[in-house]
């Protein structure tokens, strides 16, 4: 039998206020009051710096970044140093990583092959490069990849590059990573009219990789108070 996932779409939004919609929904999670869930989001320009951030992997001060209209923000997520902005979707996926007898490596594996899939859509060959995370198309990156798991539950995920600045990823080492460029379906010479597309496309590879099935969302915008 397929596994109940609600499918939360939060469109544009400061990734701060993002955050604590994830947390609420992964509490949810956590008290087994919500099925588990994917996140849909674009957020405001934001480099965010996980576990494993080397702080010279930043290569411009906050203010400059500040007056550039992009902020920081340590997050609790595995990995370096990532970029996230309009035109880049980004998806987090909270799932009991135990209930699919998932190791966290195959877990990485299956949000990449989703991804590949999507790729696949449009005729583009992705690809997995050996000690490098992520989708890569001819040495360049075109998703990012970073999860946390606490008490069994997957947070943050993937991110995939539409049409997003490529110009913000020169002001930082993208997740540590110097032999390597970034990527969009942009620059790759498709155009995507309409995001809901990768959307419908990532919840139908994610369906038949995880066997899940699409049900009404517990989460209902408006249950969480912003904050600044």
């Amino acid at each position: 039998m397929p596994i109940a996932i609600q499918i939360i779409d939060l469109k544009r939004m400061d990734y701060r206020r993002a955050f604590i919609i994830q947390e609420m929904i992964y509490q949810g999670c956590d008290e087994n009051r919500f099925p588990d869930a994917i996140i849909f989001q674009e957020n405001d320009p934001v480099f965010t710096m996980g576990r494993s951030s080397d702080i010279t992997h930043l290569l411009k001060s906050e203010e400059e970044l500040h007056k550039l209209g992009i902020h920081i923000e340590i997050v609790d997520r595995g990995g370096d140093i990532t970029y996230h902005g309009p035109g880049q979707l980004v998806i987090s996926a909270l799932i009991h990583i135990r209930t699919y007898a998932l190791t966290v490596h195959q877990y990485l594996r299956n949000l990449e092959e989703i991804v590949m899939g999507i790729l696949a859509f449009y005729g583009i060959q992705g690809q997995r490069i050996e000690g490098k995370s992520g989708v890569w198309v001819n040495n360049e990156k075109i998703a990012a990849i970073g999860i946390g798991v606490t008490h069994g539950i997957t947070r943050h995920g993937i991110a995939i590059n539409i049409d997003p600045d490529l110009s913000h990823f020169t002001y930082i080492v993208p997740c540590g990573i110097h032999d390597g460029g970034v990527t969009s379906l942009k620059k790759l010479g498709v155009e995507v009219e309409n995001i809901d597309e990768i959307k419908s496309l990532f919840i139908k590879e994610f369906n038949k990789i995880f066997n899940t099935a699409e049900v009404e969302p517990v989460w209902k915008e408006g249950d969480v108070l912003y904050e600044s």
